[in-house]
């Protein structure tokens, strides 16, 4: 079995067993890195298999977190979690329609009480782990179709 996917297994082991927990952090590329002794693409290799399978999910910046996909949240919900959660039930509801583009960064940022633009941001890569929004460079964040992101 490639590299990847060995140090992926791992991992996932270790969520199944309850190591790692949803909204948890997973060992930083660097600790992952020390801990298999590869190389951090590697690592990247494997984090990106989870994330493509949902079992993590990652936020420039800050690192990557169990999915809280895969077992019940033990912490309350971070800020960006809950700006995702009340759009993704925007966009359930029909509030925000396929097509529809979302409001600015700093309008969201305002709407929900002052929080960063980075906040925003992570919300918005949230929705586009889940394929509710696609982003177009220069033009905006925009509701898709379920099943219709590319």
């Amino acid at each position: 079995m490639p590299l990847p996917q060995q140090i992926a297994e791992h991992l996932r082991t270790d969520i199944r067993s309850g190591k790692l927990v949803p909204g948890q952090l997973i060992p930083s590329e660097f600790q992952l890195v020390e801990q298999y002794g590869v190389c951090r693409q590697t690592v990247r290799c494997a984090v990106a298999l989870l994330r493509d399978e949902g079992a993590v999910y990652t936020i420039r910046a800050e690192g990557s977190y169990v999915s809280p996909k895969t077992a019940p949240k033990l912490r309350p919900p971070q800020k960006c979690e809950q700006i995702a959660d009340h759009l993704r039930e925007q966009i359930s509801s029909g509030h925000l329609r396929p097509g529809e583009r979302l409001p600015t960064e700093t309008r969201l940022a305002g709407r929900y009480g002052v929080v960063a633009r980075d906040t925003v941001r992570a919300a918005i890569a949230l929705l586009r782990d889940d394929r509710h929004v696609q982003t177009v460079p220069r033009r905006g964040t925009f509701v898709v179709s379920p099943g219709k992101a590319t």
